[in-house]
């Protein structure tokens, strides 16, 4: 079944990414942390993600130790060509789960990436 972006989910709302990888962080000139673009770019097209206000921190670092969460929120992950959908049947039992999906531009092209890189340019990380 394709991914429907989920409407409900207002552009304010926060979402976080679990940097599994640790080239999937990078420094800003100020020293500070946000996730890189390879963060965003999966060659299943579907990014794995939690609704921060919904989501168990807690449960998420006891799945993933030792690693970072990047933070984005739904409005910049849409400007960036993602819907964000729901998906209960995920996130192996960790509540809030959703998963994003690029649709603006071919998987893994030079534009997904540079859709990637505009969306993770907007983060935090954790």
């Amino acid at each position: 079944m394709p991914f429907e972006d989920d409407d409900a989910i207002q552009g304010d709302t926060e979402i976080v990414r679990v940097l599994v990888n640790s080239g999937w962080c990078a420094k800003r000139p100020d020293g500070t942390e946000r996730p890189s673009s390879g963060a965003f770019v999966e060659s299943t097209n579907e990014c794995s993600a939690f609704v921060l206000a919904e989501t168990d921190l807690t449960l998420l670092a006891r799945r993933f130790p030792g690693k970072k969460i990047g933070v984005v929120t739904v409005a910049n992950a849409r400007t960036a060509g993602f819907i964000v959908a729901r998906d209960p049947e995920g996130g192996d039992g960790i509540p809030g789960h959703v998963v994003l999906v690029q649709k603006q531009a071919l998987v893994e092209s030079k534009q997904h990436v540079r859709l990637a890189r505009q969306l993770a340019n907007t983060g935090r990380v954790l």
